[in-house]
């Protein structure tokens, strides 16, 4: 399940698909997400989660009141490494003593990421994904000539570009390398697992058969519902963190056979809002394929 690197020769693969992707100057716009959704540095931690969650994104550019322009992005990962799974969570350490009522009242830009990676709107589509890919990162804000976003690209928006039909197998281009995690695993654990190995999505087993996956925005889902204060006896941060993955993984998971065309797991994924599939034969689970993969397909 490793993001970077896991993916074999473009040149030993049997499928080319560069024809799909546009390649005139400046294109990008044309899949661009818009208008995006944005919010101010003033804004508190827990309403952008909120606002994260209603929206269905994994990232939230900060811009300034007035001009927007941009000055920071919030991630899933920033709210996770706060919550528990990184550096971020020495702020409700230290400056809060664990206190997780108080920590997530702050400002995101307590949390946010302010080492940016943007693309510009004079940029082409073929652009733009080497610029994810070179970076690692799953998204960029599209700026204008004056600093103004006006666009957000995801991993998610190339699978459109992957054909129906390829000829090429799920299992030739899957990790085999999975990740998991156990049903009773806490939360806290999963979170951790997510930011320190740069996952987005954690297969989750039971008596060693799959039985579900719990993914960065189930997590935010969770700290965005009234459950969590149903889980909160103290004001602490370790009874907010501390139930079973179990309790808010997805049970319904949308998997793909490893005999499977890489061309359906990308229409699977396009249409479901998924970002990565478990592959299974059987109960087993062997590996697992994400946009992530698949984009690197198209360039």
């Amino acid at each position: 399940m490793r993001r970077m690197p896991h993916y074999k020769s473009l040149d030993r693969g049997p499928v080319d698909f560069k024809s799909r992707v546009h390649r005139k100057e400046g294109d990008i716009m044309t899949i661009a997400k818009k208008p995006v959704v944005s919010v101010t540095q003033t804004m508190r931690i827990k309403n952008a989660v909120d606002l994260m969650v209603k929206e269905g994104i994994r990232r939230l550019p900060v811009t300034e009141p007035g001009s927007k322009r941009l000055v920071g992005v919030v991630r899933t990962r920033d709210i996770l490494e706060f919550l528990g799974g990184g550096e971020k969570f020495n702020i409700i350490k230290v400056k809060f003593g664990g206190n997780f009522l108080a920590a997530i009242n702050e400002p995101v830009r307590v949390v946010m990421e302010r080492d940016l990676t943007y693309g510009t709107s004079r940029m082409s589509i073929t652009e733009v994904a080497r610029l994810i890919l070179d970076k690692g990162v799953g998204g960029v804000p599209i700026l204008d000539d004056d600093g103004k976003i006006v666009g957000i690209v995801s991993e998610h928006d190339f699978l459109r570009f992957v054909p129906e039909e390829t000829g090429a197998k799920v299992s030739y281009y899957m990790s085999r390398h999975v990740v998991t995690a156990e049903s009773s695993f806490r939360i806290l654990d999963a979170a951790r697992t997510i930011v320190s190995r740069g996952f987005r999505r954690l297969p989750v087993l039971s008596g060693g058969r799959l039985v579900g996956i719990v993914t960065s925005m189930d997590i935010l889902r969770y700290l965005s519902s009234n459950r969590i204060f149903d889980h909160l006896s103290s004001e602490r941060f370790e009874d907010a963190m501390s139930i079973s993955v179990g309790e808010i993984m997805t049970r319904e998971v949308v998997k793909a056979a490893p005999e499977m065309d890489v061309g359906e797991a990308a229409g699977i994924m396009h249409q479901r809002g998924c970002g990565g599939l478990p592959v299974v034969s059987g109960e087993e689970l062997l590996g697992i394929i994400t946009e992530h993969d698949l984009m690197r397909l198209l360039l």
